[in-house]
C-alpha cells in the first residue's frame, strides 16, 4: 500500500521547522512514494531554499498558486495530484516519530475496515523558562454515537492518513475559515465512516505562543457550533452538552493565562491516564516488521 503525505507551506512559515519537519518524513522507516508540497501564495526566499535542499531526499512535488488561499483549499488543491491508495497528513511544523509510516500503514494492511487512521501525539515547548513535553492519546475507535465526541475531537490532524479515495470524496470544507478538520471528521461520521487511532504517539506537536493567540473568539464560536450541531443531530439533547459549552468557556480566557492553565502541572495530571495506557505489545512489533518486509517487496 503505497502513501503520500500532503503537506501545505506559506509565507509566514518557519523555514527551521519547515526543514525539520521534512527532515523527519526522510527519517523514517518507510518512504512515502511521493511528498505534494502546496506552496500557498508566494513565499520567501529562505523557505524556497529549503524545499529546494530536500529535491534530492524524498520525492517531492511541489505545486501552488501566487496568493494566499488558506490551508483548506491548499489542502483540496494538493489532493489532486495524489494517485496512491493511501494519503498522510501533516503540518509544516510537525515532526514524524521514525516509524510514523510504517505503523500507520501495518494496521490499513492488518485491518481492511479501517479507512481513516489517527494516532496519538507528544507535544512540546520549548522556551528560555520552560521546556514542556505531554502525550495525548485519542479514542481508538470512533462512530457518530461514540459519547468521547462530547471531549474532543477524535483524532490528531497532523497523525491523519487516510484513504485517498475517501478524501477526495469529502475535502475540505473552504467555506470555513477556522476546524475545517473538526468538520471534516463530523462530515466523515454522519455517512457513517469510523475514525480508528494508533494508540502511541506518532508525531511530535510543537506549541508555540502563536498556539495560544490563534485561539480567537471567532475560531471557538466557529468550533463551538461544529460541535453543538453535529452532536445534536447524532444525539438529540444530552446531559453531556455540558462538555463542548465548558470547554468553549475555557477558549474565553486571556491568552496569557490560558497558556499558564495549559502547560500546567495540574493540568498534565489530567493526561496521567493516557500516559499510562501507552504500550507497544511485542505482538505488533513483530506484525510491524512482516509488514514493513513486504512492503519493500512490493515496492
Amino acid at each position: 500500500m503505497n502513501f503520500t503525505v500532503l503537506q501545505s507551506v506559506y509565507k509566514k512559515d518557519d523555514p527551521l521547522f519547515l526543514s525539520q519537519s521534512l527532515q523527519s518524513i526522510a527519517d523514517n522507516t518507510l518512504l512515502p512514494a511521493k511528498v505534494v508540497l502546496v506552496k500557498d501564495g508566494y513565499i520567501s526566499a529562505e523557505l524556497e531554499n529549503v524545499i529546494k535542499s530536500f529535491e534530492n531526499k524524498l520525492a517531492l512535488q511541489v505545486v501552488g498558486y501566487e496568493q494566499n488561499q488558506g490551508l483548506a483549499h491548499a489542502l483540496n488543491y494538493g489532493l489532486q495530484f495524489i494517485e496512491t491508495e493511501l494519503v498522510a497528513r501533516m503540518d509544516s511544523d510537525d515532526i514524524c516519530f521514525p516509524k510514523r509510516f510504517e505503523k500507520q500503514v501495518c494496521q490499513f494492511m492488518a485491518n481492511p475496515e479501517i479507512e481513516v487512521l489517527g494516532g496519538g501525539i507528544e507535544e512540546f515547548y520549548k522556551s528560555e523558562t520552560a521546556d514542556f513535553k505531554r502525550v495525548r492519546l485519542y479514542p481508538k475507535y470512533t462512530d457518530k454515537k461514540s459519547l468521547s465526541l462530547y471531549k474532543g475531537t477524535p483524532a490528531a490532524h497532523p497523525t491523519l492518513m487516510c484513504k485517498t479515495e475517501l478524501l477526495k470524496k469529502f475535502g475540505y470544507s473552504e467555506r470555513l475559515k477556522y476546524s475545517q478538520d473538526i468538520e471534516l471528521y463530523f462530515r466523515l461520521l454522519e455517512a457513517d465512516h469510523s475514525i480508528f487511532t494508533v494508540q502511541e504517539p506518532l508525531v511530535h506537536f510543537r506549541i508555540t505562543d502563536s498556539t495560544f493567540k490563534r485561539r480567537s473568539l471567532s475560531k471557538s464560536i466557529q468550533e463551538f457550533k461544529i460541535y453543538w450541531n453535529y452532536l445534536h443531530k447524532f444525539n438529540g439533547v444530552s446531559k453531556k452538552d455540558i462538555l463542548p459549552v465548558a470547554r468553549f468557556l475555557s477558549r474565553l480566557i486571556p491568552c496569557s493565562l490560558n497558556k499558564k492553565l495549559y502547560l500546567s502541572n495540574k493540568r498534565q495530571k489530567l493526561f496521567k491516564e493516557n500516559v499510562i495506557q501507552l504500550k507497544v505489545f511485542d505482538n505488533q512489533q513483530e506484525l510491524y516488521s512482516k509488514v514493513v518486509d513486504w512492503l519493500k517487496l512490493y515496492k
